[in-house]
């Protein structure tokens, strides 16, 4: 499959909301981004990963979505959430941070992983998985001015 078609570009691009002061313009800067692993064997036999940019992605393959965030005014941004959907076409890998806020039903309701269950239709319950995750959020209580970072999710290609 070609990549971003399958996706789409909202696929990569987060949900957002924080406080700032009123402005004509936002001192936020974000850029969001998908990235696949390239695993290689180098001539001594080592495995090297390598992140790149996605043009053709396949089942099984591993991406990291991303948003970068810096605060380029001169007060701090306060409450800052970052909310990301994961496409249908993905599954979250065991490698998600376990700090990470999730939802496993469309953004209804949110936790850490460890912490939420499923429903099954028989009326019984299980643990959720990362499979399982439909949207991944982050909670920063400020952005300094001149801070910056990165906030990134691993999935698999279904």
């Amino acid at each position: 499959m070609r990549f971003p078609s399958t996706f789409g570009i909202a696929a990569a691009t987060a949900v957002l909301a924080f406080t700032a002061p009123a402005r004509a313009e936002t001192p936020l800067e974000l850029v969001g981004y998908v990235k696949l692993e390239k695993v290689t064997t180098t001539a001594a036999g080592e495995r090297q990963v390598e992140w790149v940019e996605p043009e053709l992605v396949v089942p099984g393959d591993r991406l990291i979505f991303g948003t970068r965030f810096a605060n380029r005014g001169e007060v701090p941004i306060e409450r800052f959430v970052v909310s990301n959907p994961v496409p249908a076409s993905v599954s979250v890998t065991a490698e998600l941070d376990p700090a990470v806020l999730v939802s496993v039903d469309g953004g209804a309701n949110w936790g850490k992983l460890a912490e939420l269950e499923i429903g099954a239709p028989d009326g019984t319950r299980r643990a959720a998985t990362p499979g399982d995750v439909t949207n991944v959020r982050w909670i920063l209580p400020a952005i300094a001015p001149g801070e910056s970072g990165t906030l990134e999710f691993p999935v698999t290609v279904r």
